[in-house]
């Protein structure tokens, strides 16, 4: 900061200092002392007293006028002096208390850095002043904070802005938002920068973020299942149909449905009914088809299986057959077994709508019904991989 003082003044004050009027007053001095002794030694040339007189009170005249005027300039200096050091006190004042941390930056060194600063990294003056800031950030972040720096000390730039995390003394994370400028103190380029703490404003974004993406997941889920619903899967076969005509993959559908799901709501009351929809989701889920299991509506699933074939996804079907087939259930204090039925369709071209693919899927359904249920049935008029009832 010395720096920059120093320069203001002498930019700011063209008169001479204290020291060289005190100078210029008593060279005045000696030189009038000088002149009324070549005065009296030549007495006898200039040929009067008078002439002696007259010559000593012009000289003591100019001396006054001058002394004078040089006693001015030394009250206007003081005056001056004063006024600048009365705004270096407000100026250093206003940047310790400032709520922005601000480090001034020269020859790889911290030269000056404020309170607020300081307080930011948890950190004493002591440890900054004519020391490397990079250490200050977090290992991660240093090499952006190098790379803003380099930018500016050679001219890339002349102000950078960004955020990067902090380490305070303790260990914790800050977050920091850097502004950064260059200045020139003494001739030399130095790096002026602003930090502030916006910690709180980064933690509040992200659980912002985070709310956001729990509402938006709440809306794509079934809140009895807890599988996705139909409004998530309409979402996701647009993007799979889109995704298997760009890279010409396979994509399958399935479609299933328990057998008999309303005469176990009339039998055992909707809460069995649940529980029953709950089980089944979770017995569908099981297989490791790398599909998306959906709840369709009511007692309807459904199944995305992106780059599987027919084979494949009849595979996937059967495997989930056997798995509702097999489990018990408590039904009326009971233990009691399920079936359902499955309904496959494959993309056969690129020009098939979700519509007309889950037209497909749906009339495949219709037909393991009609065929006696707890059946696999593909669409297009492939038999079913039918397993014991």
């Amino acid at each position: 900061m010395s720096g920059v003082s120093a320069g203001a003044a002498g930019n700011e004050m063209a008169e001479p200092s204290n020291e060289g009027l005190v100078a210029e007053l008593a060279r005045l001095n000696k030189i009038l002392r000088v002149l009324m002794d070549r005065a009296e030694r030549g007495a006898s040339i200039q040929g009067s007293d008078f002439n002696i007189f007259q010559t000593t009170v012009m000289l003591e005249e100019q001396v006054r006028l001058r002394t004078a005027e040089l006693e001015a300039a030394l009250r206007e200096n003081e005056k001056m002096t004063s006024a600048l050091r009365d705004s270096e006190a407000r100026f250093r004042g206003m940047v310790s208390q400032s709520l922005v941390g601000i480090t001034i930056f020269e020859s790889g060194v911290v030269t000056y850095a404020n309170d607020t600063f300081a307080g930011i990294f948890g950190v004493t003056q002591a440890d900054l002043i004519g020391h490397n800031p990079v250490k200050l950030f977090h290992p991660d972040d240093q090499e952006t904070v190098i790379h803003n720096i380099r930018r500016r000390q050679t001219g890339e730039v002349a102000s950078v802005d960004y955020t990067v995390r902090g380490l305070r003394s303790d260990g914790s994370v800050v977050y920091v938002e850097i502004h950064g400028s260059t200045m020139e103190i003494d001739g030399q380029r130095a790096l002026i920068s602003m930090f502030l703490d916006v910690t709180a404003r980064v933690t509040a974004e992200r659980e912002l973020a985070l709310l956001q993406e729990q509402l938006k997941e709440m809306t794509v889920r079934d809140a009895l299942t807890g599988l996705h619903n139909r409004r998530y899967f309409e979402e996701r076969l647009q993007y799979h149909l889109a995704r298997a005509a760009s890279h010409r993959t396979a994509f399958s559908l399935v479609i299933a449905d328990i057998d008999h799901f309303k005469a176990i709501n009339d039998t055992f009351g909707h809460p069995t009914g649940d529980q029953v929809l709950r089980d089944v989701a979770r017995l569908l889920s099981t297989p490791d088809f790398g599909g998306e299991v959906c709840r369709f509506g009511g007692e309807e699933f459904v199944i995305l299986l992106p780059e599987a074939d027919l084979q494949r996804a009849v595979a996937c079907a059967e495997a989930c057959r056997m798995a509702i087939f097999s489990a018990r259930m408590q039904m009326g204090g009971k233990t009691r077994g399920i079936t359902a039925s499955f309904g496959v369709a494959t993309l056969t071209a690129p020009s098939v709508s979700g519509a007309e693919l889950v037209a497909a899927a749906d009339s495949a359904l219709y037909l393991a019904k009609d065929l006696g249920r707890n059946r696999v049935q593909a669409a297009g008029g492939e038999n079913d991989m039918t397993s014991s009832r």
